[in-house]
């Protein structure tokens, strides 16, 4: 029986899914800025570029191209300030940007660059501390990309949206499309309050130490690809949101990385509506560390699939269904994962996530069971009160077969336990009580006893 707060959940996806679609409709018909709109006094760049000045006209039909071109050119050796008013600019590329570049706009959601074509729009090679803000950028070429960086280095996305045109209902026509691609080592690039919305793959990344915050990912077909498979890949994720609709065609995966990668870091990070949330590891291998902290995960069909990674730590996190059929909430290969740390584990159709789920060399602590705990040093045990035990010993089922009783004494509660004893040849004995009081031994052989 699925909640009333997942109900409430799977409506959101859904009107989120709606308002996408309204969006991208909006983006493929552009119209001008309503007259109540005023664009804002550029205070933070007074050199800046006006595209309009240099003959952009910002309608969603004529081609500003050249007067993009024009303006990025005009600002010789002075650091390019680029300001794009409100408005839709029609283009076929984009100027090259030079280094510590701004381009801004007056809104994401009111200066869009729309692109038709099938290539790379924006290609950042060897550039630093380039800033793009205030913008929004629209791709209708089935097989384009919108922003890629090659050893670029200390990038920034303020406030930008990207939406290609990937849905259900199209499917896989616009499944090539990609948002964001970080190659060749690009590294510090910062993704802040963005927006990635309606590709193939939102973002593609083969590098470290890059940042994602504040930022959302809707209706992607892979939201995020780790790719490359040679121990390089990772990505840092806080407070970012990953939803998509109840379709399957929409999306299939949120988080992919499909080898050998490094580190990957997610915190306060939210999934819903996809067939697999997170997808970690490949036959090649996976992350050197994936850690998941204070996250919300949902899915149809598996919420966290580890196939491979080398130290995985989960901590605080909750898993719930998509749909009213429970979905494997933590799947591990005992292979490819055979340690790691899960600490409060939450489930949405269980008291906790079953502590079965994990491989024998895991930490598991829960809110009533822990697996795999190791105490180095002096371990102290105490009973909650006078006439409790002080530890129990149970068996699956949770009958109790052995005991510490407040005295600090030693029980076997079954008849055939008792204890066991090596002796100086390496056999072993059992001591058991029969019910005249007496103290047998019965000889065990050589082999360690498992009962």
């Amino acid at each position: 029986m699925v909640s009333d707060s997942v109900h409430r959940r799977r409506l959101l996806a859904v009107t989120l899914g709606a308002a996408a679609v309204g969006s991208l409709a909006a983006c493929s018909s552009p119209e001008e800025p309503g007259p109540g709109f005023r664009s804002p006094h550029v205070t933070d760049a007074p050199a800046a570029r006006n595209v309009r000045d240099f003959g952009a006209v910002g309608d969603g039909k004529a081609d500003d191209t050249a007067a993009l071109a024009a303006a990025a050119a005009a600002a010789g050796d002075r650091p390019l300030v680029l300001y794009l008013p409100a408005g839709t600019y029609g283009v076929t590329r984009w100027p090259d940007l030079p280094d510590y570049a701004t381009i801004l706009g007056d809104g994401a959601d009111v200066t869009t660059v729309a692109y038709t074509g099938d290539d790379t729009l924006i290609a950042l090679r060897g550039k630093q501390r380039v800033r793009f803000t205030r913008l929004g950028f629209y791709l209708s070429g089935p097989r384009s990309t919108a922003i890629q960086l090659t050893g670029s280095f200390r990038c920034t996305f303020d406030s930008v949206v990207l939406r290609g045109n990937h849905l259900s209902s199209n499917f896989p026509q616009f499944a090539g499309q990609r948002g964001v691609v970080l190659d060749g080592n690009t590294g510090g690039v910062a993704f802040l309050n963005c927006d990635i919305n309606n590709f193939g793959f939102g973002l593609v990344t083969s590098c470290i130490q890059n940042y994602i915050t504040s930022s959302k990912f809707t209706n992607n077909r892979i939201g995020v690809l780790g790719t490359g498979n040679d121990h390089n890949a990772g990505l840092a994720l806080s407070n970012v949101e990953f939803v998509s609709d109840n379709d399957p065609r929409t999306t299939d995966r949120h988080i992919l990385v499909d080898g050998a990668a490094n580190d990957w870091w997610l915190t306060n990070v939210w999934f819903e509506g996809a067939d697999t949330a997170l997808s970690i590891g490949g036959p090649g291998g996976g992350p050197a560390q994936f850690g998941m902290v204070n996250c919300k995960v949902a899915a149809r069909n598996t919420c966290l699939d580890l196939i491979s990674c080398r130290q995985p730590y989960l901590a605080n996190v909750q898993f719930d269904p998509d749909s009213d059929t429970p979905p494997v909430e933590v799947r591990v290969d005992r292979v490819g994962c055979p340690e790691g740390t899960a600490i409060n584990l939450i489930s949405g159709s269980h008291d906790d996530v079953d502590i079965r789920a994990f491989p024998d060399g895991w930490t598991v602590i829960g809110r009533s069971r822990a697996n795999a705990g190791r105490f180095i040093g002096t371990t102290i045990v105490q009973g909650a009160a006078p006439d409790t035990d002080i530890m129990q010993v149970q068996d699956p089922s949770g009958t109790v077969v052995a005991a510490v009783l407040p005295s600090g004494a030693w029980m076997s509660d079954r008849p055939d336990g008792g204890v066991v004893l090596r002796d100086p040849t390496g056999g072993y004995w059992r001591l058991a009580v029969g019910v005249d009081g007496v103290v047998h031994t019965a000889p065990l052989g050589k082999v360690r006893p498992r009962t």
